[in-house]
């Protein structure tokens, strides 16, 4: 994209690429808030961090005067459970436990009635005792949007962030981005043109890991579990990182609520399909 101003770093396990497009400077005091900001957020709401607000929930079941951040979070993961129809279900942390991603002392099985039993107030959230929580289905979108308004607070509002492939848009001129293919990472299945909204991509063989002699990999279906065939990735185009990083989990764990989710939330949306697939 030019010799626009270029910033990398890293941060809650991916790599990080900012570009300001209407500039040939990166302000070193951009660069530390950007730190900052993503630092913070991890310690925060990182599940694999016990003093973390997440980390405490699902230890203690129970969250006395949570922030505010942490309450919409729920509510969010509630309304994305129930209009995916169960298919995105945050007490699947505990399942990513048992198979090694994780300490295998916070183990647990998928809740399905998980938010049955759960209060959110603003006094309190309180999850089921029999519960682990993971926001990793959505938490990258999240943290992206709030780096987005970032820039913005600071004057910047020509800028890509890259957050490992997840990518918020905010341009005059359109932009264009490659699919990547999700085996062959030198190829791509398409290409997306962006200037204000937001892309991701969702596959069920990017973060894999050995357990127990077998591989696992980070996408579990709280229903269906793996007794059928998946698309092997999804790219989602939306009008915030969050929907488009949500969504892209949602659509690859059931891709015929396609049509649907893109009316409901305004989505843009493509699907690899495993060769094999039927």
């Amino acid at each position: 994209m030019g010799m626009n101003a270029h910033f990398e770093c890293d941060g809650i396990g991916t790599h990080w690429w900012f570009e300001l497009l209407d500039t040939m400077t990166f302000p070193p005091s951009l660069r530390r808030d950007i730190i900052q900001t993503i630092e913070q957020f991890d310690a925060d709401y990182s599940r694999f961090r016990p003093d973390s607000y997440l980390g405490r929930l699902n230890r203690d079941k129970v969250l006395h005067n949570p922030p505010e951040e942490l309450l919409a979070m729920m509510q969010f993961a509630k309304r994305m459970y129930t209009a995916s129809e169960g298919a995105f279900n945050i007490s699947v942390g505990g399942a990513l436990h048992a198979a090694g991603y994780g300490s295998r002392k916070l183990a647990a099985a998928i809740d399905t009635d998980f938010w049955e039993n759960v209060v959110l107030r603003k006094d309190i959230i309180r999850i089921p005792t029999n519960a682990v929580i993971d926001n990793g289905g959505f938490g990258k979108g999240w943290l992206i949007d709030r780096l987005g308004d970032l820039f913005r607070a600071r004057g910047f509002d020509q800028f890509v962030i890259n957050g490992g492939g997840d990518i918020l848009v905010s341009s005059d001129v359109p932009i264009e981005f490659a699919l990547e293919h999700p085996i062959d990472t030198h190829t791509s299945v398409g290409t997306t043109r962006l200037t204000h909204g937001a892309l991701a991509v969702s596959a069920n063989n990017k973060r894999t890991w050995q357990h127990a002699g077998r591989v696992h990999q980070h996408i579990i279906d709280p229903i269906q579990g793996t007794n059928r065939t998946y698309p092997l990735s999804s790219y989602v185009r939306a009008e915030s990182a969050l929907l488009a990083d949500t969504m892209a989990t949602i659509l690859l764990l059931r891709p015929e609520l396609e049509q649907q989710l893109s009316k409901q939330f305004g989505l843009k949306s493509l699907f690899y399909q495993n060769a094999n697939a039927s």
